[in-house]
Order: C-alpha cells, then structure tokens, then sequence
C-alpha cells in the first residue's frame, strides 16, 4: 500500500492551504469521489473520502488494476498502537466491530503534529458494509475519530467507475484523450494538433467529463492536464488553479504559462498579482507561446510602466499579429486606428483587422466596419460598412447588435 504514502502526505497540503486561504472550499462531513485537483487526489488510484473539520480524513481506495480496495484514516494522536478496532454503525443502531493487527495493519509515519495514521485491505463485502452504514469509527487505544457515511455510496461508485475506465486500455484512453482535445484544446496551443474550441464555444460539462476520463483512463500528460485545468477554468471551478500551476510550473506546458497568468492577472481563485502573471507570460514567451506573446504584449502597453515596456509591448503585440494570432490582429489594429499606439496607420490597421475578421472574429469586424465611416484616412464605403457590422452582429458583437437596431 505504498500509494498510501503519497495520499496521507495530503494533510499538510490541507492545513498549509488552509493557513494562506488559498485552497478550494473543502466540504466537511460528507463523502466525494476525489479528482485531478482536489486536496486528496492521487494519481494512479481511485479514491473517494470524507473530511471531518479537524482535518481527520477517511480514505477508501481502489487501485488502478481493480484488484485490490482499502480503508485508511488520519486521526489525532500522538503515538502508534499494535493494533485498531474498526466499527461500523449501520442504519438501524447495530455495531459491526472487527480488530485489526499485525501484517494487515499498516501504520504511517507521522507527517503532522498530533496526527497518525493507519491503513488496511478490506474484501468487496466490506465495501458494501461501509457504503450501507451510518458512520465508522476507528480506535487505536484511546485515540479515535468517527466519519459519517453520507455520500459514501455515491463517492465510491464514482471511483468505481473511474477504475472501470482505466482498465478499458489503449483504445480506451484513446478515445477520451481525443474527446479531451476536441472539448478543452485551445485553437493555438503550438503543442497540439487538435483544432481547438474557442473560449466562448466551449461546453463545461463536455470538456470536464471528457478530460476527466482521460486521466482516469491513465492519460496524465501535460497536454490533458492542461486541458482540464482549461476546462475547469470555464466552468468556473476552483480547481483549475491547481490544474494549471501543475501544467506551467511542473510540466513547463508552454500555453500553460498564459491561462495560469490569466488568472493571477484577473484574481481569479487567487489573490491578484500582476507580477507574478508578468513573470509567468515571459516565461510562456521564452518557450514560444504565441499566446502568452500576445498577453505579455498587450499587459506591458496596458499596466507597464515607461517607455520600455511600452515598446517592448508593442513589439511583441506586433509579433503575435504577424503570426496570424487573430486577437493579437485586432487588438493591434484597432490601437493603430485609435491611436493607443501613437500616430495611427489606418492602412496596416485595415490590414490586421481584415485577417482577423477573416478568420470569424466579431469584434474585429465591428472595428474594421468603424473605419469604413470614414474621417480616419480610409475612404468611406457604406457598403463595406453595413458587411462587417452584419458579420460582427452575427458573431454576437453587442455594440454592432446594438447599431443594426438603430438602423
């Protein structure tokens, strides 16, 4: 059960997260399937458990093979007994209570202050018991700790599935990383050849089901971590700051650097730092991202200070426009056309602005059909105007909505 190493390791993660304010919201007293994200997940096991607000934990887990399930908890104490009474407390008041020592006892070194832990195998009918009781209390001498069951049934046959999945092999991984890809991939992440799904076109729901099977189909690499962190992040879930801290600063996923600088830059699940997201977008830059190229451009024009990060800015906005990144295009020419970037050139505006609408970009349609008015040193076309303020209208554009209406 060496697995169990690595899992208990996670009540630090709790108190330490806990202490800078920086975790998701754990939920106390009720039991969940653990996932890529969550304080208790382990990679390679399938686990499902519940936390008690002292941050004792219950964990039952299935291996990746499915041969073999075990019950472990952390609980106060201080120092290891030979041997733990297990009791289970069923719905109508009965104890179910077997000793458990020797060679089927597995104790843990301390890796918490006042904290121990134990672990054991228990048979497919265990797992029913646990599943149908009220609670279950472990004993060691006079240290306990009692975990209600709710969810229990729920939580384990989530990971019960999860481990179905896993021993569906090759063609089934497969086939979850390519739902992965085709739910969460980004349109320019340079590490993939996936098409990708733009941000507002992605379904949550889809693209977190497909990656999450992934990874339970054993597929942990860098692309599909980052593609459920992405995921995630869509849906608004908390765990997508794991997800993309692991992808960037662990796995050195160069499109990762971006959406995890996006989300210090934002604050969003974390405090807001604009030096730690400038940090991390040269860092996407240095590995080639055109993304992060595009970010760091646009952040150093917006919230640089001075001349030289404004040129610099500029440069690298220039770079990702040129490269054909299509919000790099129209950021970039509609600040020529506004003159954000000094003296306007209405011409390599026109330019820019023209690729990305090309490439089905509403709002930079709506600002190429603003320099068709006129009175900017393109000569005025009605015609032209009313086409790419119906094509902005029609990718959903609410200022061009907006100017349909009045005409």
């Amino acid at each position: 059960m060496t697995y169990f190493f690595r899992i208990f390791c996670a009540v630090l993660v709790l108190a330490a997260a806990a202490d800078r304010g920086l975790a998701q919201e754990v939920a106390f007293e009720e039991w969940h399937y653990h996932q890529p994200g969550d304080l208790l997940y382990a990679e390679g096991v399938h686990t499902a458990g519940v936390i008690l607000e002292d941050y004792s934990f219950a964990i039952m887990i299935l291996d990746s093979k499915g041969k073999n399930t075990a019950i472990g908890a952390v609980i106060p104490g201080n120092a290891f007994q030979d041997s733990v009474k297990s009791t289970l407390t069923m719905t109508d008041g009965s104890a179910r209570t077997v000793t458990v020592t020797g060679d089927e006892l597995r104790r843990e070194p301390a890796k918490a202050d006042g904290m121990v832990s134990y672990s054991f195998f228990i048979s497919p009918e265990d797992v029913e018991l646990f599943q149908a009781a009220r609670d279950w209390t472990l004993q060691a001498g006079e240290q306990s700790a009692t975990f209600p069951l709710a969810g229990s049934r729920v939580a384990v046959d989530a990971a019960r599935a999860a481990q179905q999945i896993s021993e569906g092999g090759p063609e089934v991984r497969a086939k979850w990383i390519d739902a992965c890809d085709a739910a969460a991939a980004h349109p320019f992440d340079g590490e993939s050849d996936a098409p990708g799904v733009a941000w507002d076109d992605m379904n949550p729901e889809t693209a977190t089901t497909a990656c999450l099977n992934a990874y339970a189909a054993g597929d942990v690499s860098p692309r599909t971590r980052y593609e459920l962190g992405r995921a995630y992040d869509r849906a608004g879930d908390p765990r997508a700051l794991e997800l993309l801290t692991k992808a960037a600063r662990q796995d050195h996923y160069p499109i990762a650097f971006n959406g995890l600088a996006t989300l210090y830059f934002a604050g969003t699940y974390v405090q807001r730092d604009l030096a730690v997201a400038r940090d991390l977008l040269e860092q996407g830059v240095a590995l080639g991202d055109l993304v992060s190229r595009y970010s760091l451009g646009r952040m150093l024009i917006e919230n640089g200070t001075g001349d030289a990060d404004r040129d610099k800015g500029r440069a690298l906005l220039l770079e990702a426009a040129k490269a054909g990144y299509p919000a790099a295009q129209r950021t970039y020419g509609a600040w020529l056309a506004d003159g954000t970037l000094g003296d306007g050139d209405p011409q390599q505006a026109k330019a820019f602005l023209q690729d990305a609408a090309d490439k089905g970009d509403a709002d930079a349609a709506y600002a190429l059909a603003q320099l068709y008015i006129g009175d900017n040193g393109i000569a005025p076309d009605p015609k032209a105007y009313l086409k790419y303020l119906k094509q902005a209208a029609k990718g959903g554009n609410a200022a061009a909505l907006d100017a349909l209406a009045l005409d």
